[in-house]
């Protein structure tokens, strides 16, 4: 591996080039998700309920990809299989860009969802394997450019469906197409040290390795976070707006949510320094961060407070995404670090999948106030495969040097 280092930030170039392209594909990714609903249903003609059918098969057509993309990393390598989903992201939108109609648009979705997770977990086990020293800040460097990426992609997607639906498939397209020309040009073959599994590698199932029940623990972990904080995504807005909030006043939260990820960084390497130095004391802190922000919006208190939730809650959010895969990545065994990225990124959808489908049941049956009282369940329980980990956390982190820190 190549180990010049940018002398400000003490980044090695090609973790560069993943970051500033996880930037560029987060923000032609944001011009389209939000408005995929509206699609289907004003210019396609499709039910709301067609939509959320597509969207949730979309979803597990992710989940799937993921599985499926860490296995193929491990064995044939990261930067091979990233640039195979970078090419099968690009077909479908300019497919739907030229021919914008239900029976190219559905099965196109379908596959644009299967072929970004071959973008997504190679990414993160790049992360890692170039940059093993960085511990969590690779991890968090992504993050942060991702949320970067889909603030600007949110705030400039409605302006370019205004003008046309057609060119916001083109320019995601585009988008992706700038990242793959980024890693054909920029991400070379020699700058990737580690080598793809051996047959004989190959073979051992992953539920002989060590670190296996560790992975388990935090996939449980992990579930249970997402199906939790899904909810402020499909809860939150019809709570509020039943209060008698307009949609104005609830996306302006996520406004904030993106100014926080990017702005509150020293707060967040202070908190790593000061109180979580290790993945497991962090957390830990992500839990608390998350109960006091459900045990407010449980409190129905006025308009103000549900910043004071977003604050709080994002907070929570920043340690736990990025520490994740974090965490997978130092119990991975030499060679299978993309498998297990890919088992964690498949369990994070899961909860994405699942908590929407519980979070409504328990809102239509009991009200808001049960799907609050759920995701403080989901964040409780989360506590004990947390636990789970922080038993072998030791076993995993003695003698790599990660460094746990913010940006």
């Amino acid at each position: 591996m190549n180990t010049q280092y940018l002398n400000k930030f003490n980044i090695p170039r090609p973790i560069l080039v993943l970051i500033i392209g996880g930037f560029i594909h987060s923000v032609g990714s944001s011009f389209m998700w939000p408005l995929n609903s509206i699609f289907m249903h004003n210019i396609l003609g499709r039910s709301l309920t067609e939509a959320g059918a597509l969207i949730s098969l979309q979803a597990l057509a992710t989940l799937v990809g993921q599985f499926i993309s860490g296995v193929l990393a491990d064995r044939f390598g990261s930067r091979r299989v990233m640039i195979y989903g970078l090419i099968g992201t690009i077909l479908p939108l300019i497919l739907i860009s030229c021919f914008p109609v239900w029976e190219v648009y559905a099965p196109g979705l379908l596959f644009y969802g299967f072929a970004i997770a071959f973008i997504f977990v190679p990414i993160n086990a790049l992360v890692f394997t170039l940059w093993p020293e960085g511990g969590r800040r690779g991890f968090n460097l992504l993050y942060v450019f991702n949320n970067a990426g889909v603030a600007v992609g949110t705030a400039l997607g409605g302006f370019i469906a205004a003008l046309s639906f057609k060119l916001v498939f083109l320019l995601n397209g585009l988008f992706f197409f700038i990242y793959l020309l980024m890693v054909l040009i920029f991400l070379s073959a020699k700058d990737i040290q580690s080598k793809p599994l051996s047959k004989s590698r190959v073979k051992v199932p992953i539920f002989k390795d060590r670190g296996f029940p560790v992975l388990i623990a935090l996939c449980a972990a992990i579930f249970l976070m997402w199906g939790a904080y899904i909810q402020i995504n499909t809860v939150l807005p019809v709570t509020m707006t039943n209060l008698g909030y307009s949609l104005p006043q609830y996306s302006i939260l996520w406004t904030l949510n993106g100014v926080i990820i990017v702005a509150f960084q020293p707060v967040i390497h202070w908190i790593i320094r000061h109180w979580a130095p290790t993945l497991s004391r962090q957390f830990y802190v992500s839990c608390l961060f998350y109960a006091i922000g459900f045990l407010i919006l449980l409190g129905n208190f006025p308009y103000p407070s549900y910043f004071i939730m977003m604050i709080i809650i994002t907070l929570g959010e920043m340690l736990v995404l990025p520490g994740v895969p974090a965490a997978a990545a130092l119990i991975a065994p030499e060679g299978k670090t993309a498998t297990y990225q890919g088992v964690v990124g498949g369990a994070a959808s899961g909860g994405r999948a699942l908590g929407p489908i519980l979070g409504g049941l328990a809102f239509d049956h009991y009200g808001g106030n049960m799907a609050w009282a759920l995701a403080l369940v989901f964040v409780s329980i989360a506590l004990l495969p947390f636990y789970l980990y922080q038993r072998r956390e030791r076993t995993f982190t003695q003698g790599t040097g990660a460094k746990e820190q913010a940006i």
